[in-house]
């Protein structure tokens, strides 16, 4: 079942059905959904596929003949040529470069598609290592993650808390939504796929990092980090003991995996008196994990060898994974609001017409959305994962912080599941008040 990757198909469509010969470049991460893509997209028509694998110069260059004899060999209607994982050739030297875009041919209607797991490769390298052959490059697709909604249509028989829950551990990843059975809760899924030895996803953040990474133990000790909330520069410092230029160095590749990313507070285009500019107490920048499998991984296994060895998984979900649940939600249904704004962005729905979406993070508070235009209007978000839902002191807090940083009040949207009767009632009082169920998402 192929969810939610209708603008891809139709990327790939339109250089199928166009004339002439085209090569493009398609990555993402490694259980994203790229195989799935091509698979729905080339049904019914003919397809040549190869996988790369670490081998000698000598085998690429014999497995690369073969290839194109195949491709020779066809006849017809326009032939699809799919190399995955591309980039282990590309790095056996510069022969078996020209042998593997010398499968281009303009005079032989095909479409060669050149796939890679290898995010900061293609983002960062790809483009010295092949030198003239880029010219040959017709379009580059990146596969990123799904949104919640369609982990929603992929789990049917899940409450919105339910999927709310799976997205906080495994993201928009569909490779990984495929390891959890639909029939089974979710305490039994992640019982049985990550916390048992044999599970699909016991070791499936190592296997990311050993792949792609040197140097394990600096990256281990770096997110590990990260995932115990420090998220400043010198918190972790502090934490890992690393220098800072090394830390940034190595915060820099976790960057271009895509398992890292670094936030700046929002900045308010309205200026006060004084010439802040939303900046009154913000936070100068922080790392987050951005991968939600990573973060899972390190919040609650990476460490926890010892334990996990000594009790069952299911009594070690209810010790330490079940009593953390709402506060380990909260970054994922931060993200999960954001695409709900976002998407009455897209339409043309919000009372602000603005261009720019983000969070404010301070020192003594947090804005987890913000949008404003030109002139400061703007709309703030508050999100609350909680069961126990938003209360007042919340929605009050929102209103302080918003004063500290700069910014005005004009529209806000609270998130939650349930929500204290005195915002029920100030949401009745004013219409620049929206409260949201979380069951609307």
């Amino acid at each position: 079942m192929l969810i939610g990757r209708t603008a891809e198909l139709e990327y790939l469509k339109g250089y199928y059905e166009k004339a002439g010969s085209y090569l493009l470049i398609l990555y993402g991460q490694k259980c994203i959904g790229k195989t799935a893509i091509l698979r729905e997209f080339t049904r019914g028509k003919p397809c040549h596929y190869h996988m790369a694998r670490a081998c000698s110069e000598k085998e690429h260059l014999e497995q690369l003949q073969e290839l194109a004899k195949r491709e020779t060999d066809s006849s017809g209607e326009k032939q699809i040529v799919i190399v995955e994982e591309f980039q282990r050739m590309v790095r056996s030297g510069k022969a078996v470069t020209e042998a593997l875009f010398g499968l281009y041919c303009k005079d032989r209607e095909s479409l060669l598609i050149f796939v890679s797991s290898s995010i900061s490769w293609v983002e960062n390298h790809m483009v010295s290592k092949i030198g003239d052959e880029g010219r040959k490059i017709s379009g580059v697709l990146k596969i990123k993650e799904l949104e919640f909604r369609y982990l929603r249509e992929f789990f049917p028989s899940y409450s919105v808390r339910q999927c709310m829950e799976v997205y906080a551990m495994l993201g928009g990843i569909a490779g990984w939504w495929r390891c959890f059975l639909n029939g089974s809760s979710v305490k039994e899924n992640v019982c049985r796929a990550m916390l048992e030895e044999s599970g699909s996803l016991y070791r499936a953040a190592e296997s990311l990092m050993l792949e792609e990474l040197r140097e394990p133990a600096v990256y281990n000790t770096i997110l590990a980090a990260l995932a115990s909330g420090k998220e400043k520069l010198n918190e972790l410092y502090l934490y890992t003991g690393f220098s800072r230029a090394k830390l940034s160095v190595y915060l820099g590749n976790l960057i271009e995996m895509n398992l890292v990313e670094k936030v700046f507070s929002f900045e308010s285009s309205e200026r006060d008196g004084k010439g802040s500019s939303g900046r009154n107490g913000a936070k100068k920048g922080i790392y987050r994990i951005s991968s939600s499998f990573v973060r899972f991984y390190y919040t609650y296994l990476y460490a926890s060898a010892d334990k996990r060895f000594r009790m069952s998984p299911e009594r070690y979900y209810n010790t330490y994974i079940l009593p953390d649940r709402d506060r380990y939600m909260q970054d994922a249904f931060r993200k999960i609001c954001m695409q709900h704004v976002e998407a009455h962005m897209e339409r043309g729905e919000l009372p602000v017409k603005a261009e720019r979406i983000g969070s404010w993070f301070g020192k003594t508070g947090s804005i987890d959305i913000v949008l404003q235009d030109e002139e400061g209007k703007t709309l703030l978000g508050l999100c609350r994962a909680s069961r126990m839902g938003m209360d007042y002191e919340a929605y009050r807090g929102l209103l302080e912080t918003a004063g500290k940083a700069g910014f005005r009040t004009d529209y806000i949207w609270l998130y939650a599941e349930l929500f204290d009767e005195r915002i029920v009632r100030a949401a009745e009082e004013s219409r620049n008040l929206t409260l949201i169920d979380i069951r609307e998402l």
